[in-house]
């Protein structure tokens, strides 16, 4: 069996509105494929580099431009992504498995032949050298950059780091400062981590619910007392990595909530929100109070303002 130092680099949307949903989310659209080939016994067997001329990213994202130095006009000179995966297959053989740094190339790797309609299912096992670097290197439970562990290892950074071939190569090197036989044998696949359902973070609130509803994004700033109607007085806001919003309000005759607004998308693609009002008591007041405290630095608390819009 053959081992396939694999790495790839990928374009990313210039803006919110213009993410890929359809037929997946593309976060990532894979621009170059990077990989160094070894045998059983990790001797070096040669490289391969592919430029892929994206479909649907095809301005590059200033950011991933910084990074590359990958320019617009570059992209038009790579290949289809289905030709250049068939190019990259047969480079790799029928016999081998794959070396990552990290796990989002193959993540990134999977959602590409999905968008493409290719099935994903013959692909080889991959190994996160990430896991092995930390279990005989630094005994931690933490990401390093792959320039970071070249440092660990005090191994010079004498090629241009975001480049797929070069990476590989840096990840090759990591390979052979390792005890490769003892990691892979060794090696266990990190837990598959479960999609949290929407608003299973707020599942234990759920004894203290008053009223859920569906909002039009046009109505969210009308939040309004459960019992009487008229609208409430926010004293304080989050709002939350994931984009819903919680608040504390009150009503001058009925007292003061707990509220949070999940947004998601109704059957025809529209964005909306969920309006959950939940009774102020020691649970939901610590819930609030918890949160605030996670979303430290990130998160806004507003001053009351009657009818504050987000």
């Amino acid at each position: 069996m053959n081992y396939i130092v694999l790495d790839l680099e990928w374009n990313q949307p210039t803006s919110r509105n213009k993410l890929i949903t359809d037929p997946i989310k593309l976060y990532g659209e894979i621009i170059q494929i990077g990989a160094v080939s070894f045998d059983s016994d990790f001797n070096r067997l040669g490289d391969i580099s592919i430029t892929v001329a994206p479909k649907y990213y095809t301005e590059m994202n200033h950011y991933v431009r910084a990074l590359t130095g990958i320019r617009t006009r570059d992209l038009k000179k790579g290949k289809p992504f289905p030709e250049a995966l068939r190019e990259f297959k047969e480079w790799c053989g029928a016999d081998c498995c794959f070396i990552t740094w990290g796990p989002d190339d193959m993540s990134v790797l999977n959602a590409n032949m999905k968008l493409h309609s290719i099935d994903s299912s013959d692909l080889p096992r991959c190994y996160n050298l990430q896991l092995i670097f930390n279990k005989q290197i630094t005994g931690e439970n933490r990401q390093w950059s792959l320039a970071s562990a070249m440092e660990k290892l005090d191994m010079p950074l004498d090629l241009a780091c975001h480049d797929a071939l070069n990476d590989a190569i840096y990840t090759a090197r990591i390979c052979s400062a390792l005890d490769m036989d003892k990691g892979i044998a060794e090696y266990v696949e990190p837990p598959t981590k479960e999609k949290k359902a929407p608003g299973s973070r707020y599942h234990r609130l759920k004894p203290h619910l008053i009223t859920a509803k569906e909002i039009s994004s046009e109505r969210k700033d009308s939040m309004r007392c459960p019992h009487c109607d008229l609208p409430l007085v926010t004293s304080r806001r989050l709002r939350m990595r994931n984009r819903d919003k919680v608040f504390l309000a009150s009503c001058p005759d009925h007292g003061s909530f707990l509220i949070i607004l999940m947004r998601k998308r109704n059957a025809e693609s529209n964005h909306v929100y969920e309006e959950n009002i939940y009774t102020i008591n020691e649970q939901t007041e610590g819930f609030f109070n918890k949160m605030s405290l996670k979303c430290s630095g990130r998160c806004s608390a507003k001053a009351p303002r009657a009818n504050s819009k987000l």
